[in-house]
């Protein structure tokens, strides 16, 4: 039985008891419960020990019958809180938390009724005469009520009922034997039994606060479990390494995250290793900081402990460690791996200053170290250069090879420009296929100076003699430069920057491949450029230009069939501006492309007008010129057939005139575009055939419908010309093409052409290009 009370108090209420999730109240009513139902078996057997050993004495003075009345009461009630005692037992902890105030009255219940029943002793087994037998009945009585006062304490009602019952029989009978002694007797009974009333108080005070601050020190208990709980679990799976040391810098304790650093599987390895180990002194003095009741701080790299050649960075601080006396026996240590964000910034700061694809300087060192090479040359006659390279025909390997092959071909001109330098002069990548190189001195005078840097490019000439490799082919490099020679100087960075590109487009311009030291007069050229595309932006917006169409006409019979649409400016300042000033500047640019497609929507509309008079769209074709910049954008046909829908024309009524110079810059793209467009009806011509160089070879591939001479050959029909002429049109008959000669003037040269058999013409001879509602008029 003490094993079976042992294994309740151990398995079946302890979790109940400590579980904190349940209301204290709860939590301490089960407590009692379980405080009065464990003692129960030890008490239950005492009280019938101690009925069994009363019998017994009083078998001499008291009837048997009596006495087996009163045995058969106490062993009933004995069976009968025993049968209790094994319910509560076998009933579930959620049943019995639930339970517990039923379980308690229960109890408080059996406690009356057994006090019922040793009350009844007063009557059933009290001597009539026997002093002593009497005298040892009370002492049961307060012996057996003083174990249960103690538990009734806590509830008043309860206690002063168990009085009642257990003591008021005795009183009665006492004071009914007429009798001084017993009368005495009755009120010592009452004197000792407000005494157990109070002894019963404190003792049940005494076992309430037990049990409180049992529940109180659960409560302790678990903040504390779980502060060390969560503590631990801060320790082991922070973010940043933790660990602590003693006085000896030595290693107590290290968490997981301190584990990874320093690349370890076994904390063991690292425990009890010295900090002393480590060469930097200012990781040392941060930590010895501690011991001074301070706070330690480090930043910098950090040579990991398991031994490996690995640094990395840390942010490190270190506070110190008491001990129970109250006094620094260690120091803790929180250490932030920040490797990633001091790479990230080294990574930042190169990305900041250096090209990510040549890895050689960028824009932004150039321009800070001519900044600085102009504030060295103040008051001095010593000449420095800026030399500005642009790779020739670039665009062309991008285009052909793509971005890629491109980009590798910039890396190794970057690394032989390298090699063809100096460790004094600074290479660039400023942007694309774009180089500059600084050279801090090129000499004393200007002539010397331009010398030192011809003999500098004709070092980069030098070793670009032997090809590259690109797309596994060979392919020589040129570059177009422009040369910019400067000392003391109030021009700033930029402008001295901005006159050596100027110098190169010049150069680019004359000869590609060629060198161009800066003038000047370069300066106001390019700003004159520049004010005409800023100029042509607003001319779009305030729809300066308009669009005239030029007749075109059969040679044989005169007959207009097609025109012309070229495009007009009318500046508000200047008046007319000439195409051939500002189509250039709008092609270098890239403006051709917005500027185009204003003139297509104009076209278009146009035709769509035309197509509304009485008798319809009755020409053959409108041409349009086509700039090879735009004609070679990826989306340049899907472009063009939202217009066509969108102004309900069609494709058949319009000839797209393409550049032969131009279009041979990528023979392939413009052929797969020439026939995507034919097949939805647009019909093509080649302008200004014969000034080309490889006309004749691509001919026969470019599926076009006309040929357009250019006028240089007709306007001035030398015998020359007039044989290339002829020629022209005599291929133009073998490849089944038409033939256009545009910049007819006189008579004569459209005799000549309706001799040799010439298809179209235009010209001042039939019309000069004219606004829309002229050409109306005209139809």
């Amino acid at each position: 039985m003490d094993n079976d009370v042992i294994d309740l108090k151990d398995s079946d209420l302890n979790e109940a008891i400590n579980d904190t999730s349940i209301a204290f109240k709860e939590r301490l009513n089960y407590d009692k419960l379980s405080f009065y139902y464990i003692s129960l078996p030890i008490m239950l057997i005492g009280h019938m020990l101690g009925a069994l050993l009363l019998s017994a004495m009083q078998m001499n003075v008291v009837d048997l019958y009596s006495i087996g009345i009163w045995l058969l009461l106490i062993f009933i009630m004995f069976l009968y809180r025993f049968y209790h005692y094994s319910l509560f037992k076998k009933e579930s902890e959620e049943n019995k938390l639930k339970d517990a105030d039923i379980w308690l009255d229960r109890y408080y219940t059996n406690v009356l009724i057994s006090g019922i029943i040793w009350g009844s002793s007063a009557f059933l087994i009290f001597p009539e005469t026997d002093l002593l037998n009497q005298m040892i009945l009370l002492l049961f009585l307060f012996a057996i009520g003083f174990t249960s006062l103690g538990i009734l304490a806590a509830k008043r009602d309860l206690l002063l009922t168990y009085v009642l019952v257990m003591y008021g029989p005795l009183l009665w009978r006492l004071f009914f034997i007429e009798d001084e002694l017993y009368t005495n007797m009755a009120y010592a009974v009452i004197s000792l039994v407000l005494i157990m009333v109070i002894v019963a108080n404190y003792y049940g005070k005494v076992i309430n606060n037990s049990l409180n601050s049992r529940q109180h020190f659960v409560d302790i208990k678990h903040s504390h479990d779980k502060l060390k709980e969560r503590f631990f679990s801060l320790f082991e799976r922070a973010p940043v390494g933790i660990y602590y040391y003693n006085e000896a810098l030595e290693l107590q304790d290290i968490n997981t995250q301190f584990m990874e650093m320093n690349k370890v599987d076994d904390k063991e390895s690292l425990i009890g290793s010295t900090l002393h180990g480590l060469s930097n002194s200012q990781i040392i003095e941060a930590h010895e900081n501690a011991f001074n009741g301070n706070t330690g701080n480090y930043r910098g790299p950090f040579k990991v402990l398991s031994g490996k050649e690995e640094d990395i960075y840390v942010d490190l601080s270190t506070v110190p460690m008491l001990n129970s006396d109250g006094k620094v026996g260690g120091g803790i240590t929180i250490v932030n791996d920040i490797t990633s964000e001091v790479t990230a910034k080294e990574e930042m700061i190169r990305n900041a200053y250096y090209d990510m694809l040549t890895n050689i300087p960028n824009r932004t060192l150039l321009m800070d170290k001519l900044k600085n090479l102009i504030e060295n040359k103040r008051s001095t006659d010593e000449y420095a250069a800026l030399l500005f390279l642009d790779i020739d025909n670039f665009k062309k390997i991008n285009t052909t090879f793509g971005h890629d092959i491109g980009d590798g071909l910039l890396k190794q001109a970057a690394h032989k420009i390298e090699e063809s330098i100096g460790n004094h002069e600074t290479l660039a990548r400023i942007s694309g296929d774009k180089f500059v190189i600084l050279i801090p001195t090129v000499g004393t005078n200007e002539l010397e100076a331009q010398e030192s840097a011809l003999t500098y490019i004709s070092n980069i000439d030098q070793n670009f003699t032997q090809p590259l490799k690109v797309a596994g082919k060979d392919y020589h490099l040129s570059f177009s430069i422009g040369v910019v020679l400067f000392a003391d100087t109030d021009a700033t960075a930029f402008d001295l920057l901005k006159r050596s590109e100027t110098a190169m487009y010049d150069a680019k311009r004359t000869t590609r491949g060629s060198t161009k030291f800066y003038q000047d007069s370069m300066s106001m050229h390019a700003k004159e450029q520049l004010m005409i595309e800023y100029d042509i932006h607003k001319a779009i917006e305030n729809d300066e230009f308009l669009m005239c169409y030029q007749p075109q006409l059969d040679v044989q019979t005169n007959k207009i069939i097609g025109a012309e649409a070229l495009i007009r400016w009318k500046h508000p300042q200047k008046g007319f501006i000439s195409p051939d000033t500002f189509i250039p500047v709008a092609e270098e640019s890239g403006i051709i492309i917005k500027l185009e497609e204003w003139i297509f929507n104009r076209i278009l509309s146009d035709a769509k007008s035309l197509s509304e008079r009485t008798n319809g769209f009755n020409l053959h074709h409108i041409a349009i010129n086509v700039s090879t910049v735009h004609f070679l954008q990826p989306h340049f046909v899907e472009k063009l057939m939202l217009l066509i829908n969108k102004h309900q024309v069609k494709p058949e009524w319009f000839e797209l005139e393409i550049t032969e110079s131009d279009i041979m810059r990528n023979i392939n793209d413009a052929i797969q575009k020439i026939k995507e467009l034919k097949n939805f009806g647009f019909t093509f011509s080649i302008d200004d055939f014969g000034t080309g160089y490889s006309s004749l070879s691509y001919l026969k591939d470019l599926p076009v419908d006309v040929i357009k001479i250019d006028q240089s050959f007709i306007r001035n029909m030398t015998e020359n010309n007039a044989m290339i002429v002829e020629a022209v049109v005599a291929i133009g008959h073998k490849f089944n093409l038409k033939i256009l000669a545009e910049g007819v003037e006189n008579d004569e040269i459209l005799t000549h052409l309706k001799k040799i058999k010439c298809t179209t013409y235009q010209g001042y001879l039939a019309h000069k290009a004219m606004e829309i509602k002229e050409l109306e008029a005209l139809l």
